[in-house]
């Protein structure tokens, strides 16, 4: 049976990194990482360790800091965050990789676009009216510094699950080339658009995971195989 929201929480925590910015000259709410690691684990060793999973969704939606009043004074700029459903599905692959026997803990979700739009329609629409300033995206040609050093560990798996919708293939590509030598996760049929963990259906929010927790269970098979370097 699978764990229940409470229950997830009492073994994961979650922290995000939010910021403000001008996009195009307006001012938008973004948040650009997501940390997603066991309960105990110091925020200061989560931010700054090679994830054991890497996650690539659409963009953070509805995220908020848990606390109403929160500072970017921080050392490292990540709050405690309120987790949704589809982060709930990510911790489910972590407990998933462990039982294939992975030792895999921590996920780091980052998104084609930070902008913090829970509508998809308002989201598709920005993404259009930012096209001559895509400084939202991590795959943004002025952020390569950072994307580089986020993909630098080409044995770190990344997890493609970005949505289906063709109005973002450019960033989609973006995202995949910056992927390009990671172990790719994910539901696809053409390559690019990427199932997202999180439909609209329960029993197809359920075939997500095990899918997603098969391919795991095959990576898991095929590095037992390869052996230690």
């Amino acid at each position: 049976m699978r764990m229940t929201a409470s229950q997830l929480l009492s073994i994961f925590a979650v922290y995000g990194r939010f910021y403000e910015k001008r996009i195009a000259g307006v001012p938008e709410q973004l948040r650009d990482r997501l940390e997603i690691a066991p309960i105990a684990w110091p925020i200061h060793e989560v931010v700054d360790r090679e994830p054991d999973l890497l996650v690539v969704m659409m963009n953070p939606g509805a995220s908020r800091p848990l606390d109403a009043l929160w500072s970017q004074s921080s050392e490292s700029g990540f709050v405690p965050t309120q987790p949704d459903r589809t982060q709930y599905q990510i911790m489910h692959l972590l407990l998933a990789a462990q039982k294939a026997g992975l030792s895999w803990q921590h996920a780091r979700v980052l998104n084609l676009s930070d902008l913090r739009t829970p509508k998809s329609a308002i989201f598709l629409e920005k993404i259009n009216r930012y096209k001559d300033d895509d400084s939202h995206s991590l795959f943004s040609k002025t952020r390569t510094s950072e994307r580089d050093a986020l993909f630098g560990c080409r044995t770190t798996p990344v997890l493609c699950a970005w949505g289906m919708s063709p109005q973002f293939g450019a960033l989609a590509a973006r995202a995949l080339a910056a992927a390009s030598g990671h172990p790719l996760l994910g539901l696809s049929a053409d390559g690019l658009a990427y199932r997202h963990p999180l439909p609209q259906r329960h029993d197809l929010q359920l075939q997500w995971s095990d899918l997603v927790a098969a391919q795991i269970s095959r990576f898991c098979t095929h590095q037992a195989d390869i052996g230690p370097a």
